[in-house]
């Protein structure tokens, strides 16, 4: 039968007790350490993959402000180039105005100086044919006062 000693289980509770420490010691320690250096590198590799997520996330957001900067900056020059254009086509617009109105001025000179000068030459020209027509009639007269005295 099945004796009870209260030495024997004195001694089986005290080797318990070393099994237990020496375990402890030599095997759980060890196992633990070995567990939570992983859990470290695990922890850590999130980390660094959260970091690299995030810097990923801030180059997206940087190439994303820069290209809607750059869209800006081309409108921006399309703009200005509209305008530069505009300008310069309201300049010659402008500039061939003045032009086509000296061209039409220096027309209208020359075309008064045409008239004066044609008046002048029609004027002349009148003048001489009243002294001619008065010398005419003057000599066609004396050639008939000559005749009506006699």
């Amino acid at each position: 039968m099945l004796k009870l000693d209260v030495w024997n289980i004195v001694f089986t509770i005290i080797n318990l007790l070393v099994l237990y420490f020496i375990f402890k010691k030599f095997l759980f320690k060890p196992v633990l350490n070995v567990i939570k250096e992983r859990e470290d590198k695990i922890n850590g590799q999130f980390e660094e993959a959260k970091k690299a997520n995030e810097d990923a996330d801030n180059k997206k957001k940087e190439y994303e402000d820069k290209l809607i900067m750059a869209k800006d900056e081309a409108d921006k020059i399309v703009l200005e180039a509209r305008q530069r254009a505009e300008k310069e086509k309201n300049q010659t617009l402008e500039s061939t105005r003045k032009e086509a109105q000296n061209i039409m001025d220096k027309a209208k000179a020359d075309i008064a100086r045409d008239e004066e000068t044609a008046r002048k030459a029609a004027q002349a020209d009148i003048a001489r044919l009243a002294i001619a027509a008065a010398e005419k009639i003057i000599k066609t007269g004396d050639q008939s006062g000559k005749g009506s005295n006699e």
